[in-house]
């Protein structure tokens, strides 16, 4: 949902993080490229994002500690808005046990794109009258409340770390139970530490009168990650891992629609669509690199990343990520960031298509998979912002963050007004106890 807060909130829980923010409920449900993290990676890239940050103002020794954080998420013109809230403890049970508990709620409403192409394009393509026609998508009015959670607990036996995970998220429209367990192991005097990770979601997709389901859907995802954390000198740091993501079952989106060319339409304002179809099963594989230096005259450090994503849905995408992370004084840290994400389209993306699904006698044949879901075409995003903390006392900080989100198109052909921009304001504070 990676830009740091937006990609760690996007990608709500599709089988796809191109890198790992924010792209919405009903939009995020199967998003392409950067647009597709399940809640909990979200959540997790969040948490990571911020404890990364404050760990420059945080005590050595390990804490427990409580965490709060409220963000506001708009999308310009009236789009997708979400007010999330999110808790997080942290506490040490015994010198061998810690225990680490996550909650969200989330607020969504606003409009989102129908995948119908805008007006004058559907009576281009049915050779009506275009004259005083919109030139903008069409979108439709949602509105959502969501609850989600997690639970882990660490268990240390000397340099080996073992983390089993439980979570669950739970909308109107969607359930999802996820498990987890994590491994890592401390080499080299503490200089190497090699993780290893598996989680499995189990997703249900439930349908209503604004979906293009009848009947409940299900998803199962699994990913597999191989680490490695690699001090190189006391003030650098190397981390490079590799995922594997396979996911089956319903990878539709449930609210996007599809526009058929030979198929007859009388009202360019309200097409008539038919539910997309992507394949059932997909493949990801994701590399990421990261290397973190100090600057010592600076007292700052400088953060650079970088992931390559690739899909059997023919998605490639690139992310480039620069963060510097300034100490002013004793208390303060100021953090401005930069991400430009990259992405390929999908091999069955497209605006319209030719067919009518509903005429097996037609001569043009309907292609095998299709969608028109604009986070699945080729396009690029700007993500940068900075955030402050500052350690009010030994035992309490704040921050506070403001970042802006930009999504172009690149294909020529999708309307730009297809793609969200957005302004998120985040504020928090943190108690150690």
């Amino acid at each position: 949902m990676n830009m740091w807060l937006r990609d760690a909130y996007i990608e709500l829980r599709d089988p796809n993080p191109s890198m790992d923010a924010q792209e919405m409920a009903a939009m995020d449900r199967n998003p392409g490229g950067e647009a597709g993290l399940t809640w909990r990676q979200r959540l997790a890239a969040w948490i990571t994002a911020v404890a990364l940050l404050a760990h420059p103002l945080s005590r050595a020794r390990a804490e427990d500690q409580a965490d709060y954080r409220f963000e506001s998420y708009r999308e310009d013109g009236g789009r997708i808005g979400v007010d999330t809230h999110a808790w997080l403890f942290d506490t040490r049970l015994t010198s061998w046990v810690s225990v680490k508990g996550q909650a969200v709620y989330d607020a969504i409403s606003g409009a989102t794109p129908t995948g119908a192409p805008p007006p004058a394009e559907v009576a281009a393509i049915g050779q009506l009258p275009t004259a005083g026609l919109s030139t903008s998508v069409p979108t439709q009015f949602m509105r959502d409340m969501r609850w989600a959670g997690s639970l882990d607990a660490t268990f240390n036996f000397g340099p080996h770390r073992i983390t089993p995970e439980f979570s669950y998220s739970s909308e109107h429209d969607y359930l999802s139970y996820g498990g987890a367990l994590n491994y890592s192991v401390d080499l080299n005097g503490k200089n190497t530490t090699l993780n290893l990770g598996w989680s499995h979601d189990a997703d249900t997709i439930l349908p209503n009168a604004a979906t293009y389901i009848y009947q409940e859907q299900h998803k199962d995802t699994d990913d597999f990650l191989v680490g490695v954390n690699q001090l190189l000198s006391p003030k650098t740091v190397l981390t490079a891992n590799f995922t594997f993501r396979n996911a089956h079952g319903y990878l539709n989106d449930p609210y996007r629609g599809v526009l058929f060319d030979a198929y007859p339409q009388f009202d360019p304002n309200n097409p008539s669509l038919f539910a997309e179809n992507r394949p059932n099963h997909r493949q990801s594989y994701l590399g990421f690199v990261s290397l973190t230096q100090y600057v010592t005259p600076l007292r700052g450090s400088a953060e650079v990343a970088y992931r390559y994503f690739h899909d059997t849905f023919g998605i490639d995408a690139h992310t480039v990520d620069l963060a510097w992370h300034q100490k002013i004084g004793r208390r303060v840290l100021l953090s401005p960031n930069f991400r430009y994400y990259r992405q390929s389209a999908a091999s069955f993306y497209s605006t319209h298509f030719a067919g009518d699904p509903s005429d097996p006698s037609n001569p043009t044949p309907v292609p095998a998979y299709y969608s028109a879901d604009y986070r699945l075409s080729r396009m690029e995003t700007f993500a940068y912002g900075v955030t402050l903390s500052a350690r009010v006392t030994d035992r309490f900080s704040l921050d506070a963050s403001y970042h802006r989100y930009e999504m172009f198109g690149l294909d020529g052909v999708t309307s730009p007004s297809a793609y969200p921009k957005a302004n998120i304001f985040t504020i928090g504070g943190r108690v150690w106890f």
